[in-house]
């Protein structure tokens, strides 16, 4: 959340200098069209987080470029079995005595700030419905859409002149929507009410309608100097009376004042703008404003030429065959018919799969584990044309000499790193894919100590690391789940380590908040049940809720469904590949 308002922040803050800079530039000074134009800079702020939650993105390079060629983007997972680690192991065990987190503590001065001033802002647009005369110092304009002038109860001893000037004066705060706007303003002040701009604008937006109705009213004959008598004698009414009526989403006379005489006694007349000057004026900011909005700021491509990464040899790229269901003859199938004999004992690599596949296997990315199927859905990778995740192709290349030869598992894993960079090389060069990376929110899982307390106990110090399911007589290389029973078996595993595993096996992130520090050692059984029904991946056969209830009764942490902010991945652009 933190970084979302921080990237709301900046993003305001250029949108309100831009427009600033175009007032100036453009010689805007009427205030009549100063204040329209602020009031749509406060109609951005408002649309401006939704826009950079949900709407479309677009990379914009003005960032320097980076010093060195960036390198590919890896987003790693860990997936059963865990590769062992050589890290002399911790034997302690320091458990959460509370659910208590300081990350939540700006959260929740937010929402205290935010319920606040709405609770205020409600109260008095209540009060404003209920207001009448008695209740007046001066004369108030109240109502969205509807606006009514409310004069206080002395004003039938007004002489008839004044009453003119004032009514004058609030007709065109009516005639304008100037209520409806600033109680705008003052919802914007209340939802972002750490942004300084946000006061900031609610004030000028206040000062700006007052001139303009000012501006209204000697456009009219009346007086200067006889009009500022009207102001200050309402000004000193104010003062005697203690308050003025604060009631929220009315406009009132009383800002900026001696600003405003100063300007009608200068004799300077109002600045007058064209309708040509105007528009040209509006769609300037409105185009800053969007450019800024949907803009994602990224490094522009530096002159020099990047160092090439790992690549393979010789590849071919072929549309799959709907009936051989993959590659060439000769080679050997997975459960999904993908060609699996790659490495340096057959010194090449052969793959079926959809785009959006290769993707998953390239970048390992985290919670879009082996078993989802290309039609399913990843919250970490969006984007691109539909055929990205409708047609398959098949790779067949050779990879160069010294190349590990790395098992099926590994690669499909995120294990085989010099196999998924030139995997990358290959769908940037052939199907000229471009990616790039932004925070977003997703569903997560959060590996917590459930209520009932931690059940696990240090590790042995084995210094080998590695979570197991099996099921019934488990061998290698064999059907993976060959009954309904379960086993679990964690050793020497640290808490990260351990839900790097389960977002491979949940296919959705699981953020680790136990608060558990070392490594451990446990065991635990339990009946597979079926699939949760918002699982993404439910050709895994491991999770479900047999599992989660395992993990809470016998280890004594909990995975709960809640959302969390990770690094996604987003297809900006991809083409079909020339077949050869």
């Amino acid at each position: 959340m933190q970084t979302f308002l921080i990237d709301y922040v900046i993003r305001t803050s250029l949108i309100a200098a831009a427009v600033a800079a175009v007032l100036w530039i453009m010689r805007i000074k009427a205030a009549a069209a100063r204040h329209a134009v602020w009031a749509g800079v406060v109609a951005a702020m408002m649309l401006l987080p939704g826009w950079m939650a949900w709407g479309p993105k677009a990379p914009l390079p003005v960032l320097p470029p980076a010093a060195k060629a960036a390198a590919p983007v890896e987003m790693r997972v860990v997936e059963v079995p865990v590769v062992p680690r050589a890290e002399t192991p911790s034997t302690s065990v320091e458990p959460l005595s509370s659910t208590w987190s300081w990350t939540m503590l700006p959260a929740g001065i937010y929402f205290a700030g935010a319920f606040a001033l709405l609770l205020r802002l409600a109260v008095g647009t209540v009060r404003a419905r209920r207001l009448t005369g008695t209740g007046c110092v001066v004369p108030v304009t109240v109502g969205f859409f509807r606006p009514r002038i409310i004069l206080p109860k002395h004003s039938r001893e007004w002489p008839r002149a004044r009453l003119d000037t004032v009514m004058a004066h609030e007709r065109e705060h009516a005639r304008r929507r100037d209520p409806l706007v600033q109680w705008g303003a003052l919802l914007n002040r209340a939802v972002f009410w750490f942004h300084p701009l946000a006061w900031w604008l609610e004030r000028r937006l206040a000062g700006l309608a007052e001139e303009a109705c000012d501006a209204a009213v000697l456009a009219r004959g009346v007086d200067a100097r006889e009009y500022s008598e009207v102001l200050l004698d309402l000004a000193r009414s104010v003062q005697r009376a203690g308050a003025r009526v604060e009631v929220m989403g009315m406009a009132m006379p009383g800002v900026f004042l001696p600003q405003r005489i100063r300007r009608m006694l200068s004799g300077v007349p109002a600045p007058r703008i064209s309708r040509w000057r105007m528009a040209c004026a509006a769609a300037v900011c409105a185009g800053v404003a969007a450019m800024l909005g949907v803009g994602t700021l990224v490094h522009a491509q530096s002159s020099s030429k990047a160092q090439p990464g790992p690549a393979f040899e010789v590849a071919s790229i072929r549309p799959s065959d709907p009936n051989g269901g993959g590659g060439g003859g000769g080679k050997s199938k997975d459960g999904r018919g993908a060609s699996v004999f790659f490495g340096v004992e057959h010194g090449r690599f052969g793959w079926e799969e959809t785009l959006f596949g290769f993707i998953l296997r390239a970048y390992a990315i985290p919670g879009c584990g082996v078993a989802v199927h290309d039609e399913a859905r990843c919250a970490q990778l969006s984007g691109g044309p539909a055929w990205v995740n409708q047609d398959r192709f098949d790779i067949q290349a050779k990879v160069p000499e010294g190349t590990p030869n790395y098992t099926l598992p590994q690669f499909t894993s995120g294990k085989a790193p010099q196999l998924q960079l030139m995997l990358q090389t290959l769908l940037a060069d052939r199907f000229k894919l471009k990616l790039r990376r932004e925070k977003k929110e997703v569903p997560v899982y959060a590996l917590t100590v459930a209520k009932s307390g931690m059940k696990i106990k240090a590790a042995a110090g084995t210094g080998e690391s590695a979570v197991m399911f099996s099921a019934g007589n488990f061998v290698p290389g064999k059907e993976f789940v060959e009954s309904n029973h379960l086993k679990v078996t964690v050793k020497d595993t640290s808490m990260q380590e351990l839900s790097g595993t389960l977002s491979g096996i949940l296919g959705r992130p699981v953020l680790e908040r136990t608060g558990l520090k070392g490594k451990f050692d446990f065991t635990m059984e339990y009946e597979k049940d079926a699939e949760p029904q918002d699982s993404p991946m439910p050709a895994v056969g491991l999770g479900g809720p047999g599992l989660f209830t395992a993990f809470e009764k016998q280890a004594g942490l909990k995975l709960e469904s809640t959302k969390g902010t990770v690094e996604v991945l987003v297809i900006d652009h991809a083409e079909k590949p020339s077949e050869n």
